[in-house]
């Protein structure tokens, strides 16, 4: 039977906000950088679900979303890791707590421990006679990344356990502290980089980084709070006390609520208590106590039926939109940017916000004037939410337009198949010189201190930098017109550009921000060409032989070489005088353009030593096995990287084999 009209609509609204979610799913889970709060995310959830139960004949595809990176090796829980369904609303919690009684069959109260919701990244630890064998990330539920070597850099977490069943799991979740994640985003602020949108974020990246060194020096923490197999305690809060015996970071602000009449007053406790807490917590979760009472309930296909979150609903408040700016990035993206009167937000003050993007603009018709609801996003960066239609003047406000040109050059504006972001087509504008010149100078590039925004643009604004070249031209007498400017800071910041002068190959590659030019990248170009004349002269299908680099990036590499704007560019460069301390002594065959991962206790190197060895013979690390992984380095007590390496056909190499083909004695 065709459809009506009104079912169609329904249908087609169902669709549409499939493919919004799945999107906000990968930015979620898979790239660690959220547009949209957890409250917009779970307000769009709440629409489709109930759009789908109008059409009994559309199956629900709603999932507990997929953290699975694609390039770290996968491993199966033994009992599936669920999501826990949530609400914003309290009467759903009492809701939950009648339909515990209901399948229980007893109309007697239920205690329930309720705990603080942590806003970090979940993860399951799999203790195998007493000793960490396995950690994994959520995943899909069914199964998650392995990111045992990264787990293990957390101080505090024990490697062992006594008195513990043959084979345990236990659940919690990876966060970072709050004073780390500021010290992180100020140092970026300072060299200009764009700021970690949430601790959260942070966290979830971090922990999937392939260089477990790297994941050390983040100062990532964890807190458990339950069991998956291995179960055999009997109620929900000695879990909380075996753990914290065995020397495990287990939750301790819990509260036990033995009648749901408390439920309203424990959740204003979890929230007044929420700012002393040393982890973001966005709600509180209930969970049966008993754990017999837990085993009965069992689950659905994507939630535990005995455990329910209830969220806090995002602080928010009400100003005047005053302004959109409209900015340039280093890559010509051009971002509006909300000017607000000024409003207390999270106990600070708030004069702007971030608006994403042209389609965000046009979704929530936000005009210069409107009264908007302005929201702190992860706790870090403000975000308009929506508009107070109500207050907008009868006679309306004007239509705010995404520009067709480049607000900074004039040039038009172009949006590539599939992005959402508009770029000025001008290459030269003043703006994107600045963004360029200043990540050239940051610490994730060419590390030059004291070559920060502020400097950048006063010397772009006096003629004195238009390439990143000319920063090697500056002299004395260029920076002492700048203001704050004496003798001091001059020979500080003339010190560190000659330093720069000093550096790995990589840094500069990724210095030039050449489009889809990552860190990972650079590093894999420095390792194949080794030399930066060669890399510039290389042809296409030379770059496509370098690890990771496709036919559109080496194209693009190409192009980019060689386009009329960078001939002149990459001269300069060459002309500069870079010496570039990782250029290898000699060529190893055994070593040159492979993936190496170390693995056990290596008795004539430290892992750091060995990890120079490699590279310098012209071999890179990583911290976890893929299919991308050529050889293994099996140290004593291997263990499950050892195994899974044979799975899958890994070479492996003795460290007495590693000896040998460096031609050590």
């Amino acid at each position: 039977m065709p459809l009506s009209k009104e079912k169609k609509k329904i249908q087609k609204k169902i669709l549409q906000l499939r493919a919004e979610i799945d999107r906000h799913d990968r930015l979620y889970y898979k790239d660690s950088r959220p547009e949209i709060s957890d409250f917009e995310y779970d307000c769009l959830k709440s629409e489709l679900l109930h759009l789908e139960s109008l059409l009994p004949e559309e199956t629900s595809q709603t999932g507990p979303g997929d953290d699975r990176s694609g390039y770290l090796l996968t491993r199966k829980h033994y009992l599936p890791m669920l999501s826990l369904e949530n609400t914003y609303n309290l009467e759903e919690v009492f809701e939950f707590d009648a339909r515990i009684r209901k399948l229980l069959a007893t109309e007697k109260d239920v205690e329930y421990v309720v705990e603080p919701k942590i806003d970090g990244l979940a993860v399951n630890l799999i203790y195998e006679n007493g000793e960490l064998k396995c950690a994994l990330t959520r995943g899909n539920g069914v199964e998650g990344d392995d990111v045992t070597d990264n787990v293990k850099t957390i101080a505090g977490l024990p490697l062992a356990i006594e008195n513990a069943p043959e084979r345990i799991e236990i659940r919690g979740e990876v966060y970072m502290d709050s004073k780390i994640f500021q010290k992180i985003n100020e140092e970026r602020r300072n060299s200009g980089e764009t700021l970690f949108a949430n601790a959260r974020n942070l966290a979830s990246g971090t922990l999937k980084l392939m260089d477990s060194e790297e994941v050390r020096a983040r100062h990532l923490k964890i807190l458990l709070y339950g069991l998956g197999t291995g179960n055999f305690l009997k109620k929900q809060c000695e879990i909380y006390e075996f753990l914290q015996k065995n020397g495990f970071p287990a939750q301790e602000f819990y509260l036990i609520c033995g009648k749901m009449g408390d439920a309203k007053a424990i959740i204003g406790r979890l929230k007044a208590m929420r700012d002393r807490l040393p982890y973001a917590t966005d709600g509180a979760v209930f969970k049966v106590n008993d754990c017999a009472l837990q085993e009965r309930l069992g689950a659905t296909a994507k939630a535990p039926r005995w455990a329910f979150a209830y969220k806090f609903e995002p602080e928010r408040a009400e100003t005047v939109l005053r302004n959109v700016i409209f900015q340039v990035g280093r890559t010509g993206v051009i971002t509006p940017v909300a000017e607000l009167a000024p409003v207390n937000l999270s106990c600070s003050w708030v004069s702007r916000a971030t608006l994403h993007n042209a389609d965000d603009v046009a979704k929530k018709d936000i005009r210069v004037g409107d009264t908007v609801i302005v929201e702190k996003s992860g706790e870090i960066i403000p975000a308009i939410v929506g508009v107070k239609l109500e207050n907008r003047p009868p006679g309306g406000l004007e239509k705010l337009n995404f520009p067709r040109n480049c607000p900074c050059c004039g040039a038009a504006l172009v949006r590539l198949a599939g992005e959402v972001a508009w770029r000025c087509s001008g290459g030269d504008c003043a703006e994107q010189v600045v963004q360029k010149i200043v990540y050239f100078a940051s610490k994730a590039a060419m590390d030059i201190d004291g070559l920060g925004e502020a400097v950048v643009r006063k010397l772009v604004e006096g003629g004195k930098l238009k390439t990143v070249a000319d920063i090697y031209a500056l002299g004395k007498e260029d920076l002492l017109i700048l203001e704050n400017f004496g003798d001091k800071s001059v020979k500080f910041l003339l010190s560190a550009i000659e330093r720069s002068k000093k550096t790995v190959l990589w840094r500069l590659i990724n210095a030039l921000g050449i489009p889809a030019i990552g860190e990972k990248t650079a590093k894999d170009l420095a390792h194949y060409f080794r030399d930066w004349d060669i890399l510039v002269a290389a042809a296409v299908e030379e770059l496509e032989n370098v690890r990771g680099v496709g036919k559109k990036v080496a194209q693009g590499i190409f192009d980019y070489f060689r386009s009329a704007e960078d001939v002149g560019l990459m001269e300069k460069i060459r002309q500069i005088g870079f010496t570039f301390a990782d250029v290898a002594t000699h060529y190893n065959p055994h070593f040159s353009q492979k993936i190496f991962v170390l693995t056990g206790a290596l008795q004539q190197f430290t892992r750091h030593q060995a990890r120079e060895l490699i590279e310098k013979n012209g071999g890179s690390v990583v911290g976890a096995l893929s299919d991308k992984v050529d050889v293994l380095i099996a140290g004593a007590d291997a263990g499950q990287k050892l195994a899974a390496a044979k799975q899958k056909n890994i070479e492996i190499w003795t460290e007495m084999d590693l000896v040998e083909k460096l031609s050590l004695e």
